[in-house]
């Protein structure tokens, strides 16, 4: 465990005590009981390599189970600073959102989401503090881009029954620049923490990107940087050591790109790079048809993939409920470059687990926190 040093005054004197800095886990998110979802807590620092040996279950329990209110619907999860923010029902306005504080162990109730994000593929990235979500498709109708802050609530009296403060939901005041027919495929946030990138390509010609922009938060401006796309999937993240953002290819790779200058506008691709060793979909005809692999950066050139698949001899239909049909490949692994300046994998360590699994279109989600 980290410490930092601050001064605390005793008498007239002032002394220099170490303060005690949370250590970091991975929290994993999962479809693993017949009557919700659970949140696992995991010390990456316990992880051995077990990839010959199935684990069944995890050695420690949940911190957090999650009765769904409507059942086999799932849930939703995405971070915001050290909060886990969980669509109960994404798909009713009714049901409340959660907040759950990896640092206080505490569950809150947070805003529901907005009726125009209901029903809807979102992605979601944090910035500044503030939760940005945009749907990725809309059904033939304009994107919808939303934000979501800790606001005053205009109520400052003492007996008040509402808080000063609390966290709420208002729509970007710049609408995002895609065409109807367009899908967001990849996001990344500049290094400097104020900047998104965000990557679409046409629905009718998925091969053909339809181009790559970029948000302002501070200013709320839309930026057009070119026709082209970032190489991975979903949501990339940035490395300082390699300074470039690193994601997983749709291969099953894991590759790093080029940070896009926020200026630049060019009709040509940052330079990318990709591994050589397969850290997911290793095995095609064992993997879940609605799910995919996710990725969790854990700082200083570390990170986690989490994937679900079938277990050997078992058919696609015969997977899911309380048979245990289905295994969780957790991974660590470092990136540097090589001599040569390839993309290497290092100190790479397999978990796999036994799990059941209740909802075939569920992913789990894993977080650094």
């Amino acid at each position: 465990m980290s410490k930092r040093q601050h001064w605390q005054h005793d008498g007239d004197r002032a002394v220099r005590r170490p303060r005690l800095v949370p250590k970091k886990h991975l929290y994993l998110a999962l479809d693993d009981w017949d009557n919700g979802f659970s949140i696992h807590k995991i010390d990456a620092d316990t992880l051995q390599d077990t990839c010959t040996d199935l684990q069944f279950g995890f050695p420690d329990p949940a911190v957090l189970r999650l009765p769904a209110p409507v059942r086999l619907l799932h849930m939703a999860f995405t971070a915001l600073d050290s909060n886990i923010l969980i669509g109960t029902n994404p798909h009713c306005r009714q049901t409340p959102a959660l907040l759950y504080n990896t640092e206080t162990a505490g569950v809150t109730i947070g805003p529901r989401l907005p009726l125009t994000l209901l029903d809807s593929n979102v992605i979601t990235v944090a910035a500044g503090g503030t939760l940005y979500a945009l749907t990725t498709h809309h059904f033939n109708e304009q994107h919808i881009f939303m934000a979501m802050s800790w606001t005053a609530t205009g109520s400052d009296e003492d007996l008040s029954p509402r808080p000063s403060m609390d966290w709420s939901w208002k729509c970007v005041p710049s609408p995002p620049p895609f065409d109807m027919e367009d899908r967001i495929t990849s996001y990344a946030l500049h290094p400097d923490g104020h900047t998104i990138f965000m990557s679409a390509r046409e629905t009718r010609y998925p091969f053909l990107p339809s181009g790559t922009f970029s948000f302002d938060t501070k200013n709320s401006e839309w930026r057009c940087h070119g026709e082209w796309a970032l190489p991975f999937q979903g949501q990339g993240y940035y490395d300082y050591e390699l300074d470039a953002w690193v994601g997983l290819h749709k291969d099953g790779y894991i590759c790093s790109c080029q940070v896009a200058s926020r200026s630049s506008t060019s009709i040509v691709e940052p330079e990318w790079k990709m591994v050589k060793e397969k850290l997911f979909h290793k095995v095609p005809e064992r993997r879940l048809k609605l799910t995919r692999a996710n990725l969790a950066y854990m700082g200083d050139s570390n990170f986690c993939i989490v994937e679900c698949v079938l277990r050997e001899g078992v058919e696609y239909g015969r997977a899911f409920g309380d048979r245990e049909g289905c295994l969780l490949h957790m991974s660590t692994f470092g990136l540097k470059y090589d001599h040569r300046g390839e993309l290497r994998i290092t100190r790479h360590i397999t978990n796999s687990y036994v799990v059941p699994k209740h909802h075939p279109a569920f992913s789990p989600v894993v977080f650094w926190m």
